[in-house]
């Protein structure tokens, strides 16, 4: 009999966290500097100790998701994953942001563009790889476009984690959380049309994203396949 997968969000001041559990538990992302003391509070409550984590795992290499990575990979000892292409900005502990979409990007970018603890992962990888080897039914993929090393976990419970691919809702998710749209920020339009056209096809039920959310898959597919997906040929014709 399969222990049955559970995913508690951890919603902090910048992004969200998620606590992954199953028959081990990982983490999926760190929040910015600062946030590992409600990290740490979270999996507690969840009957978790940071000691027991059997992977601590990165969506991406920005700031607000990886700049609480040090210090909880130090606390717990767990493995910290991810991916190559985003390990050069993670270990300068500056964000690179990419394309800067929208007007209330640019209001938002001095909020999330600030130097972070550096980051040196222990499981530096290139392609997707396989959770079970750490206690949870799922694999991990790489869903570029928000950043060229960002990916998606994708759960057998139908729960896919992918971080900054899309977000929910406006204001980094405090308003209107369960409406999709695009990130503030892409650097290659081309690949985030083809990442989440690769997480789609999974038919996935709910998108848990960085920001906002959760999204149900049906409505992301929606407004994908309507507005979106029309944005985001736009832009990709002209790269």
């Amino acid at each position: 009999m399969h222990t049955q997968t559970v995913v508690t969000q951890i919603k902090l001041p910048l992004a969200n966290a998620y606590l992954v559990q199953g028959e081990r538990a990982i983490l999926i992302d760190t929040g910015a500097a600062g946030d590992a003391n409600r990290i740490v509070r979270t999996l507690q409550q969840a009957g978790v100790a940071p000691a027991n984590l059997a992977l601590i795992l990165l969506t991406h290499g920005h700031g607000d998701h990886a700049g609480s990575a040090h210090a909880l990979a130090a606390l717990s000892g767990a493995p910290l994953a991810m991916h190559a292409a985003d390990e050069a900005m993670a270990r300068s502990g500056r964000n690179t942001l990419g394309v800067i979409n929208g007007l209330e990007a640019r209001l938002m970018a001095p909020f999330v563009n600030k130097p972070f603890p550096p980051v040196a992962a222990s499981h530096v990888f290139d392609k997707g790889f396989d959770l079970h080897r750490y206690g949870v039914a799922g694999h991990v993929v790489a869903t570029p476009g928000h950043t060229p090393g960002s990916v998606s976990v994708l759960l057998a419970n139908g729960d896919a984690l992918v971080g900054d691919l899309v977000m929910g809702g406006r204001l980094g998710g405090a308003l209107y959380g369960t409406r999709p749209r695009l990130h503030y920020f892409v650097s290659n339009f081309t690949q985030l049309h083809q990442s989440m056209e690769v997480v789609l096809a999974t038919r996935p039920q709910r998108l848990l994203v960085g920001h906002g959310g959760p999204l149900d898959a049906a409505t992301v597919r929606r407004w994908w396949e309507g507005s979106a997906g029309q944005q985001v040929q736009k832009w990709f014709t002209t790269e």
